[in-house]
């Protein structure tokens, strides 16, 4: 049996076409098992497998995969875009198979989308394949589940409805205690994590990363006179936890490979003699810190704060706001998914949403419009807004191509899985669809936030809304139930429909034309 190991950004699109690919392999009688992860999630399943299929939105991963699997031996291959955007299981299957390197379908590039290709497509793949940033990306998707659960507590213990809220009252306290265990000490989870995703990356001992990280993140929020202030755990400390994860990482992992620390004898348990050759590396991070907050009494969250205030800033603005959605378009217009440039923008996004809760729970207004809520609202359907395309291609397309496209995308389409639309339209690399795909987000973008600041709609009450929440539901969620950002969720797909229609048309009628065309072709050739 051949074991294949397909992954894309969170192992959402890929398990379409493995249910494809499943299907090709029945049909073929393949005796094959075939499975999707997300890419962080690729080391942990490595040893067992035989190929690996990388989608092409995770391109920048492919180095990094590439050399997980090259002590076992393991062929790493790239999907084309047009296989993985038709999901065409079948091909990407019998070309498997033969391991045959998937590569990218030649694309008739025009002046606009050859720039693209020659002078921002390097830059995008350079940034998706920092190795920081994707040790802060995994470190923050790490604590999701917690800050969902931390979300649904505080709702549940600030129902906005007066009848349930009576209901509710008597088990109130035990939903706060619930959020102040997981939305309130989402730092501590951080450090904890950059550690060992940081461990992950330069391949070193995790557990003595992960340790030596919570207890120097500990340590930056002692103070002489108050102890350790708990407050620093939660958003407060969200920067420092990062710095001292990554700081950490850095110094361990400079010893463990340069071999310098103490060595123990062989025979002595494993963790015994991980824990010693950690111990000077350790006790310099922990010096360190020390040093900066106690004995300078230097306060790293507020210096973390303040130093970062520029990016936190321009995401609270309108324009900024604008300029982030637009910008992760563009990125994914280069064929590279959004969360490169999501992961920069969510620290300060989730600590904006979890900065709504608490001044809920204190019987105040909320403050921040721009949340990773409000961006799951602007999504609509995925990067890009393409929930209005999806429905013209389902229901107005007169070529059969983008007939079946649609009907195939609109199902993941609806909880914001688009990477099937992307690469089957094409959107990618297609100058027909800049226009739509990159700008329509940042003027939805900025719309939001302009309602939300003037008390037009709702401002965001939960901090954690799931990404795959359905258009339209996501208003309703994300604010407690207001109907006001409810119905401008609503608008924000009938703006979709609008603005995506007359590229559509014109894309549709040039594949009608090529469909007329080719049937024509094959009539003469049988007569």
């Amino acid at each position: 049996m051949i074991k294949i190991l397909l992954c894309c950004s969170a192992g959402m699109s890929s398990s379409i076409l493995v249910k494809n690919m499943r299907l090709a392999a029945k049909e073929l009688e393949v005796d094959c098992a075939i499975a999707s992860v997300s890419a962080i999630q690729v080391e942990q399943y490595i040893e067992n497998v035989d190929l690996v299929l990388i989608a092409p939105q995770c391109t920048h991963d492919y180095g990094r995969i590439s050399r997980i699997a090259e002590p076992f031996s393991i062929p790493v291959f790239l999907i084309g875009r047009k296989e993985y955007g038709e999901m065409n299981g079948k091909t990407v299957l019998i070309r498997a198979l033969k391991r045959i390197e998937i590569q990218q379908e030649e694309m008739k590039m025009d002046r606009i989308s050859g720039f693209i290709e020659r002078k921002i497509m390097p830059i995008a793949l350079k940034v998706g394949s920092n190795r920081t940033l994707t040790i802060i990306r995994n470190a923050m998707c790490a604590a999701m589940a917690l800050l969902i659960i931390g979300s649904v507590s505080i709702l549940l213990a600030s129902i906005p409805y007066e009848p349930v809220a009576k209901v509710l009252e008597p088990v109130a306290p035990f939903f706060t205690a619930i959020n102040a265990c997981t939305t309130g000490i989402l730092a501590l989870f951080i450090a904890g994590a950059m550690g060992y995703y940081g461990a992950e990356a330069f391949d070193v001992n995790r557990w003595s990363n992960v340790v030596t990280s919570l207890a120097a993140f500990v340590l930056t929020q002692y103070h002489i006179e108050s102890g350790i202030d708990i407050s620093g755990f939660g958003t407060s400390g969200l920067l420092t936890a990062i710095v001292v994860g990554y700081v950490t990482v850095r110094v361990l992992a400079l010893f463990e490979h340069k071999n310098w620390g103490i060595k123990m004898p062989e025979g002595v348990p494993p963790a015994v003699s991980h824990s010693f050759s950690s111990l000077i590396p350790a006790t310099i991070v922990m010096t360190l810190f020390g040093i900066i907050a106690i004995v300078f009494e230097f306060n790293l969250n507020t210096f973390m704060a303040t130093l970062m205030s520029p990016v936190s800033s321009l995401l609270q603005t309108s324009w900024g706001y604008a300029l982030y959605h637009s910008l992760m378009g563009l990125v994914f217009f280069c064929g590279i998914n959004s969360a490169v440039v999501c992961d920069v923008a969510y620290p300060f996004l989730l600590a904006n949403g979890v900065a709504n809760e608490a001044a809920i729970a204190a019987g105040k207004a909320p403050i921040f419009a721009a949340t990773y809520g409000t961006d799951t609202m602007i999504w609509a359907g995925g990067t890009g807004a393409t929930i209005g395309l999806m429905f013209l291609m389902t229901f107005l397309a007169k070529s059969q191509y983008f007939k079946t496209l649609g009907r195939m995308s609109i199902g993941p389409g609806i909880f914001n899985i688009n990477e099937p639309i992307i690469f089957g339209t094409p959107i990618c690399f297609n100058p027909l669809f800049l226009i739509p795909f990159v700008v329509l987000p940042g003027v939805l973008a900025f719309t939001t936030v302009t309602l939300m600041e003037t008390g037009i709609i709702a401002m965001p009450t939960v901090s954690m809304v799931p990404w795959t929440t359905p258009p339209v539901i996501i208003g309703f969620i994300m604010t407690s139930g207001a109907w006001s950002t409810t119905i401008w969720a609503l608008i924000i797909v009938i703006i979709s429909v609008v603005v995506y229609y007359p590229f559509f048309r014109i894309a549709d009628k040039q594949q009608y034309q090529k469909e007329v065309n080719e049937n024509s072709t094959e009539t003469l050739v049988e007569e």
